[in-house]
């Protein structure tokens, strides 16, 4: 008897608790509902290593997850962090789906990376987002959720304190193209152009710090191109803008710094560069690294680049690259062009008209925009001057269309002119006409001339 009781008991339970889950699904009116109801679902996570250092990548792991399917998906809105940098475009989203209790639930994971610029402790804010979900049994539902907050902790190892740039990465390589050569004299006016490169990997270009040798003093506008301008007594040495470029080598991110120095001697005398230490913390072994660029030192002479014999005022020792010989050919070649085309530009100009038939086409063009516009007076003048010039007379008479245009042109206006039409076809095809008469005319006066000179040849 007590398990009978028992029994209904549950049953009764159980016939309860689904009438109030089914009054509750007829209820939801918004995002919040539904995760209420255990429908939609929002967490945080943060993946980083046991010992995040400051400029190390960190990324927050958001999911949301619905146990039906997304309408248009979830979106982060735009936020802002403190002694953070983020890249742009720096939000990854993935689709998926996972297993709840028997049952498949969609899920959305939102992936943000940051770098991290000073030791502390963090508070990852809550972010909202966006959300649609295509709901059973209540269509479309959209909303915005919060997530929970997050917090991590970045330190910075004993071995970087004092050092103010360095650059965290599991792999970094330092390449040096531009070399001086201290068995060298060079003379005054040369130069040498040093590009350094500097890649990383697993860490965007915008993390790689700049080289610095020299304090900057000036900035001087070159174009569009703004070079910075660095000085040494007797050296001048001009910097331009850093190249910084990021791209994926088989998913993982590869950062380039590139920097490009030009030293041009002015004075002559012993010069040497301190060397340069790139400071690398290296996140695959937690140890600090360096990565030197030597010390430079070279010598210049009192000599230049062009040297003026006293005896017999010859020029000698000049020294051409082969880029300057290009550079003094094109540029010759582009003034002599310049010169030809000013002197002969009333000929050329003729030419082109004759070669391109540039009256024919004017005179075409007129006479069709006449007829459009219903302007037979002017359109008869423009056609009489277009036989003229094709022809070399204006008969044209013989055309049927043209006693049509007459009419319409000359005579005065009658119930007959009224009903005369003259379209745009026809004026093409009366053209076509004087064209076709012209080309008769060509080739009867090319073989009188044929025959002509055979008789003279008898």
């Amino acid at each position: 008897m007590n398990k009978v009781l028992i029994s209904l008991l549950l049953c009764s339970v159980c016939f309860l608790s689904k009438a109030f889950a089914v009054q509750n699904i007829d209820n939801i009116n918004n995002v919040v509902d539904l995760v209420n109801l255990g429908k939609l679902s929002i967490s945080v996570k943060v993946v980083q290593d046991e010992q995040q250092i400051v400029g190390q990548a960190l990324v927050v792991s958001i999911e949301v997850a619905t146990d039906r399917w997304f309408a248009t998906g979830s979106r982060i809105q735009n936020f802002t962090l403190s002694n953070v940098v983020m890249q742009a475009n720096n939000i990854i989203t993935i689709n998926g789906s996972k297993r709840i209790q028997g049952q498949t639930w969609a899920m959305q994971t939102h992936e943000i990376t940051l770098y991290p610029t000073l030791a502390g402790n963090y508070i990852f804010p809550a972010l909202n987002i966006d959300v649609s979900i295509n709901t059973e049994n209540n269509g479309l539902i959209s909303g915005v959720l919060s997530t929970p907050e997050a917090s991590f902790i970045i330190i910075l190892p004993e071995e970087l304190n004092g050092i103010d740039n360095f650059i965290v990465s599991p792999e970094v390589t330092l390449t040096i193209d531009g070399q001086f050569d201290v068995d060298k004299n060079y003379a005054i006016g040369e130069a040498i152009t040093q590009n350094i490169t500097i890649t990383a990997s697993d860490t965007p270009a915008m993390m790689i710090p700049e080289l610095n040798f020299f304090p900057l003093n000036e900035v001087t506008d070159k174009g569009k191109e703004k070079t910075k301008q660095i000085t040494l007594d007797g050296i001048s040495i001009y910097r331009k803008p850093a190249q910084v470029f990021d791209k994926s080598n088989r998913g993982s991110l590869l950062g380039s710094r590139v920097e490009s120095f030009t030293y041009i001697f002015e004075k002559p005398g012993h010069y040497v560069l301190p060397k340069q230490v790139i400071y690398w913390w290296n996140s695959q072994t937690n140890a600090l690294e360096e990565l030197v660029i030597p010390a430079a030192s070279w010598t210049v002479s009192g000599t230049g680049l062009t040297k003026i014999s006293q005896g017999n005022n010859t020029i000698s020792n000049i020294k051409f690259d082969l880029g300057t010989v290009i550079i003094l050919s094109v540029s010759c070649f582009i003034l002599a062009l310049a010169y030809l085309l000013l002197s002969k530009r009333l000929f050329l100009f003729t030419l082109y008209k004759k070669i391109t038939h540039y009256e024919q086409r004017q005179l075409s063009k007129q006479f069709l925009n006449s007829i459009t516009k219903h302007e037979y007076l002017m359109a008869s003048q423009y056609l009489y001057q277009y036989a003229l010039l094709v022809n070399k007379h204006t008969e044209v008479k013989s055309l049927s269309l043209t006693n049509k245009l007459n009419q319409l042109a000359f005579q005065a206006e009658s119930n007959q002119n009224k009903q005369l039409k003259f379209s745009v076809s026809d004026a093409k095809a009366l053209i076509k006409q004087i064209d076709t008469l012209a080309s008769k005319l060509t080739k009867q006066v090319n073989f009188s001339a044929n025959e002509a000179i055979k008789l003279n040849h008898k």
